[in-house]
């Protein structure tokens, strides 16, 4: 059995227990939330690569920061302005995948910046930026939760897609929220 087999096998048998636990019924957010990011198991919470530069890496998919630093180079312009206009000197970045953007930006923005903080869900990907951003020592921190209150830029590439989201749907002039179960 390949080690892709294996995942998807194991992460199949947590999807029907955790259907049947909960009923029979699980929310589609709670659904995507575990086929994402249950630890070891879901697509971005095990170790294979996930970005590269396609197709020579063997990774799934490309995003404009692996591809040429120019996007980061840009987007610090946009960032540098955003960051005066609110009078902050802290980024925030939701899902930094392979950390390129990260990287990119803290280059751009060196000094203008106090920190630059990581949202991100996956163990695997967050060792990855971890080892990609070492140099930046404590300028740079891993947080898994929203504080109360955040002050700061706000940034996010290629990560929407990847949010876990309810799922809903009208009929009959009602609203009902939709689910995996099984048959």
């Amino acid at each position: 059995m390949t080690e892709a087999t294996s995942l998807t096998s194991a992460l199949r048998a947590l999807l029907e227990k955790s259907i049947d636990r909960a009923g029979g019924w699980l929310p589609f957010d709670r659904f995507m939330a575990l086929a994402l990011y249950a630890p070891g198991l879901g697509y971005y919470a095990h170790g294979s690569r996930k970005f590269g530069a396609m197709p020579s890496s063997g990774s799934d998919f490309v995003t404009a920061p692996e591809m040429t630093p120019l996007f980061g180079q840009a987007l610090a312009v946009q960032l540098q302005d955003a960051l005066q206009a609110t009078g902050t000197r802290e980024v925030w970045e939701f899902g930094a995948g392979s950390g390129a953007l990260a990287l990119q930006l803290l280059q751009a923005l060196g000094e203008r910046i106090d920190r630059y903080t990581i949202v991100d869900l996956s163990a695997s990907l967050r060792a990855r930026q971890q080892e990609l951003l070492g140099a930046y020592g404590d300028k740079v921190r891993w947080v898994d939760a929203l504080p109360e209150q955040l002050r700061g830029v706000v940034v996010g590439n290629e990560v929407l897609d990847a949010m876990p989201v309810k799922l809903l749907q009208r009929t009959a002039g009602a609203w009902y929220e939709r689910g995996v179960g099984l048959r």
